[in-house]
């Protein structure tokens, strides 16, 4: 089954163009690993400066071999170590959903990432692919999945702010152990704010809240 590999990079203010020619370097590595299916690079489409990476392997024991030559964090951190405000996130997850329209080109993104508790795994997947299923059927998005996995190092959530009137750092309890990631992508702006607009998607923003801890990530593919 297929692996997909996740990986978040925040990097210094200003050190935007810097960065962007360190990943392209990264992505033209990783683009030469063995038993690699596909992969999409972003940069941050807000003051804050990030990179996400999605890179997707034939299964685990192709990435447990590819690991030593094309992680992507540790090809970060390998590169751009002086660049980078913290350790890259990273997560290891299996994809539960797809949708495409191949004649639409996406020119922006955005990834929500949810942490849940091991009790809600199952009931928020149902309830976020019910939702995909209804907002798909008009013609908004050029392309988006649905992933669920864990952090590759499972004990830390990056994101220490009160979210939700919670304050998480340590999560070596194992209470907050699941996460997901929908990745969205629409052919322009006007078609951004008619999906996040839908009643559908409201719903489903609500829900999620109520039962994890959410980022979205607003995002330009490179």
């Amino acid at each position: 089954m297929e692996l997909l590999v996740a990986t978040l990079a925040h990097m210094a203010s200003g050190s935007e163009d810097d960065g962007t020619t360190r990943l392209r370097l990264i992505a033209e590595t990783i683009q030469n690993a063995p038993g690699l299916v596909n992969a999409r690079f972003y940069r941050s489409r807000e003051p804050e400066l990030f990179y996400f990476m999605l890179t997707t392997w034939e299964d685990e024991e192709i990435w447990s071999k590819a690991q030593e030559r094309y992680n992507p964090s540790t090809l970060l951190t390998g590169s751009t170590i002086e660049l980078l405000t913290t350790q890259p996130e990273q997560w290891l997850m299996r994809y539960v959903w797809g949708y495409s329209r191949p004649s639409v080109q996406p020119a922006i993104a955005a990834a929500h990432i949810v942490t849940v508790r091991r009790d809600q795994v199952e009931r928020v997947e149902q309830n976020w692919m019910e939702g995909l299923h209804r907002q798909v059927k008009q013609p908004a998005l050029a392309f988006a999945f649905l992933a669920k996995g864990s952090n590759e190092h499972t004990t830390f959530i990056h994101d220490q702010s009160t979210v939700n009137n919670i304050r998480f750092s340590d999560t070596s309890d194992n209470t907050y152990s699941s996460n997901f990631l929908n990745v969205l992508s629409w052919p322009n702006e006007t078609q951004r704010k008619d999906f996040y607009a839908d009643q559908h998607y409201k719903a489903m923003s609500g829900f999620l809240s109520s039962v994890g801890v959410v980022r979205i990530l607003a995002l330009d593919p490179i």
